[in-house]
């Protein structure tokens, strides 16, 4: 097994062919460096150079072997550089799951900046909705989810990076299009349009939520897993439903959206990772995520000022 700190003194006196210089180099004295080459030489079982007097040159054995322990040390410090690399969190792989709705704006926007902050990270994305997530969690095939926050079995820290208002989503030509906003109380007996309450259970649990706090009580005719597909049935004029105000940018025709006037409610994004994680690329990302919506919250709140 060749001794790394052999090949650096025979690399430094080959290249400067004078052991003084080249123990100069290496911040040493001459004695240990020759001592270390006719080491490295005994363990070769070769000669590397021929000794004239003060003169010193590379044998043949010596100039073939100096491509190679060149190209070894060069590969030592690159392994070196690379496990400092990781152990900082600057390179790795960090698998990210998200909702549709965090697809639009905050993930791409999260990537752009991680692009600049952690060039070296590969991220990897799986679009999935909430509960999927917490069961790749459970099977470890994601590092960092972005979802509703719902319960789990899991230990999972969650961490709020987003929150938009709730809407109620109207055929075109309903008669509640006629008013700029909605309140609740005119939901009552209206044909809905409901989140399932197994694949949609965040947002299935809230409206229910807020239905039997306000005393509002619809008729629900289907139960739906997904926003666009809730957005087809009431463009067919099935039902009203209740969205949130990301769901507008799928510009479906002859559906309208109304604000509500006298509930104040907001659907939550979370940030979620496990708590027993100990990936350092997924903490670097991570720490950069929470500063990235931090940043975009001051910037928000500027903007209101």
């Amino acid at each position: 097994m060749l001794d790394l700190g052999q090949v650096r003194c025979f690399v430094a006196a080959a290249t400067e062919l004078n052991f003084r210089r080249a123990a100069a180099l290496l911040n040493m004295t001459q004695p240990p460096l020759s001592r270390q080459i006719q080491l490295l030489e005994h363990s070769l079982g070769v000669e590397l150079f021929d000794r004239v007097g003060r003169t010193v040159k590379l044998t043949t054995e010596g100039r073939v072997f100096l491509a190679d322990a060149t190209r070894l040390l060069n590969l030592a410090e690159q392994a070196e550089t690379t496990v400092r690399r990781a152990s900082q969190g600057k390179t790795g792989r960090v698998r990210i799951g998200f909702t549709g709705a965090a697809g639009y704006e905050l993930i791409p926007g999260l990537l752009a900046a991680a692009k600049v902050a952690l060039p070296e990270i590969d991220v990897v994305l799986f679009e999935l909705i909430s509960v999927a997530q917490i069961e790749a969690f459970y099977a470890n095939t994601i590092d960092l989810g972005f979802m509703r926050p719902v319960s789990s079995r899991q230990q999972l820290t969650l961490q709020l990076v987003e929150e938009e208002p709730l809407v109620v989503a109207l055929p075109k030509g309903h008669p509640l299009c006629a008013y700029e906003r909605i309140a609740l109380r005119q939901l009552n007996d209206q044909p809905f349009i409901m989140h399932s309450p197994v694949q949609g259970k965040y947002f299935y649990d809230r409206l229910m939520g807020i239905f039997s706090s306000n005393d509002v009580h619809v008729q629900i005719t289907q139960y739906i897993d997904q926003s666009p597909t809730i957005l087809s049935m009431v463009r067919a004029g099935l039902g009203v439903s209740i969205l949130p105000a990301s769901a507008q940018r799928f510009h479906y025709d002859n559906v309208e959206f109304r604000h509500l006037d006298d509930v104040v409610a907001q659907a939550e994004m979370s940030m979620a990772w496990r708590a027993d994680q100990e990936n350092p690329a997924v903490t670097a990302f991570r720490l950069l995520a929470i500063e990235h919506f931090a940043a975009q919250r001051r910037e928000g709140g500027a903007h209101n000022n």
